[in-house]
């Protein structure tokens, strides 16, 4: 037994609890359980073989229940595990169970000196009794329970002849699958305990939650609580419970919890909103800043070329008139000389 099912184990070992529980499967909510009729048992069954061995085993919840003992196994969690060989691991629990009561009993022979012959031999009078043992298992994963729920189902009978098989002894089990379980079932379970089922089935679709709770009785604080510690729904536990005793009621639970979903909904469409309002708003400064900074780049590289070419004009037109100047010059070097040549 993990973590994921303490809430359930503390909820259920409430005798009050455990009687509602055990009185809406067994009987379909008959109110032939009552509280005053559970006491808790010891979770742990030790039997001892001969003088120095020992087996050990430990039940999820363990009560004894007017004239018989009643056993529960709890999975839960979205990956609940599905045990298998649930009807041979039920099977092992409920023997140890009854080994431990003929344990008991042969000891209180023992130390009486009561027995002789075959009573002495057995440990057991013949007017001894067993305590009935029954095992419940809740499942209450959200995959559907498809493990077998007789032993018939686990063993090879590939081999056995037909003939043979009313001589091997089959073992049932019962396995309550809380979120594949009908509505109407759900609802011979009292108040409370339906309450808590449709929780476990509805989780994760508060709009069927609803309608399924509408017109259910208020349910005890502490049962909202343990709802709120199981769904992982910690607002649960701040619900007003009714003016009249310590009600809660699950549809004002709801509604408050769709109400908040709504309010955080908006609260988180608003800080997206902003953050993406942020990001495009970002990109676009960036577009248009890429954009002006190319203009003024192209700008400025405008200006220096025309500086440039301005230059480079100036000096064309220097170069020019430095070229008029020397051919100036030329044409006096050779009308002198044609003077000298002419004397």
């Amino acid at each position: 037994m993990g973590r994921k099912e303490n809430p359930f184990v503390w909820y259920f070992d409430q005798n009050s609890n455990f009687a509602e529980l055990a009185d809406g499967w067994l009987f379909h909510g008959q109110g032939r359980i009552r509280r005053e009729d559970v006491s808790s048992g010891d979770r742990r069954i030790l039997i001892r073989y001969g003088k120095k061995k020992y087996a050990e085993r430990y039940r999820d919840l363990f009560k004894s229940v007017d004239g018989m003992d009643l056993r529960l196994l709890i999975g839960v969690g979205q990956q609940s595990h599905i045990h298998y060989a649930m009807p041979a691991r039920v099977m092992e629990y409920d023997g140890f169970s009854y080994a431990a009561q003929r344990s008991v009993i042969q000891a209180f022979h023992e130390e009486a000196g009561d027995l002789k012959e075959d009573e002495f031999l057995s440990g057991f009078a013949r007017a001894d009794r067993l305590t009935p043992v029954i095992t419940l298992v809740l499942y209450c994963g959200d995959k559907p329970w498809d493990g077998a729920e007789r032993l018939y189902d686990i063993l090879d009978f590939k081999k056995i002849p037909d003939e043979l098989k009313p001589y091997i002894a089959d073992y049932r089990i019962h396995v309550l699958d809380v979120c594949h379980t009908p509505d109407e079932r759900l609802a011979e379970f009292p108040p409370d305990i339906y309450a808590f089922f449709l929780f476990l089935k509805y989780k994760n679709d508060p709009g069927k939650l609803l309608a399924a709770l509408s017109g259910t009785a208020p349910v005890r604080s502490a049962t909202c609580e343990a709802i709120a510690d199981c769904v992982g729904e910690r607002r649960l536990k701040h619900i007003t419970p009714e003016e009249k005793g310590e009600k809660v009621s699950m549809c004002k639970a709801i509604d408050m919890l769709i109400a908040d979903g709504e309010k955080r909904g908006i609260a988180i469409g608003e800080k997206r909103g902003i953050a993406i309002g942020e990001k495009r708003g970002i990109a676009i400064g960036e577009k248009r800043g890429i954009a002006i900074g190319e203009r003024r780049g192209i700008k400025r590289e405008r200006k220096k070329i025309e500086r440039e070419r301005k230059n480079a004009e100036r000096e064309r037109r220097n170069a020019e008139r430095e070229r008029a100047r020397a051919e100036k010059a030329e044409a006096r070097v050779r009308e002198l000389e044609k003077k000298l040549n002419s004397l």
